[in-house]
């Protein structure tokens, strides 16, 4: 089935800070707490910050990632599926298509996970990231790939 990735439109950010509040809420309060935000304010930094882009399965929305250009490095603030289309390698077509997009613009791809995201920061590694600086009071490991 076709995989297509668009611009969200407005009334979709609250959808995507749903998702993010359900399978992120765990570390990402603690972390949020630390840096003072609330989750009012960190939902504006999504709607001020880069752009977050729908990924869509047909016609479907299957999730949204947020991605910042921070010249020379992109970085991916968010990548979340809705759980009914996790594990289809949904989120490694995204990383796939960001590095096509991006190789020759930028010098690498940069995202952070959480410590206790095994699966994900195993995912990443097994597709070239690697450990560049860890965030011990936020819980968070910053892995990048050269593009």
């Amino acid at each position: 089935m076709l995989i297509s990735y668009r611009p969200v439109r407005a009334d979709q950010y609250d959808e995507f800070l749903q998702l993010m509040r359900h399978h992120a809420a765990a570390y990402l309060e603690g972390a949020m707490a630390l840096m003072g935000l609330s989750w009012e304010e960190f939902g504006r930094l999504f709607r001020t910050v880069g752009q977050v882009y729908g990924i869509y399965r047909g016609e479907r929305l299957a999730g949204f990632y947020w991605i910042e250009e921070r010249e020379p490095i992109l970085h991916l603030h968010g990548l979340v599926l809705r759980e009914e289309f996790q594990g289809e390698g949904l989120g490694t077509g995204v990383l796939e298509m960001l590095e096509a997009t991006y190789r020759g613009r930028m010098e690498a791809i940069e995202l952070g996970v959480h410590r206790s995201n095994r699966q994900a920061k195993a995912l990443y590694e097994r597709l070239g990231y690697t450990l560049v600086q860890s965030l011990d009071d936020l819980g968070f490991f910053v892995l990048q790939k050269a593009l």
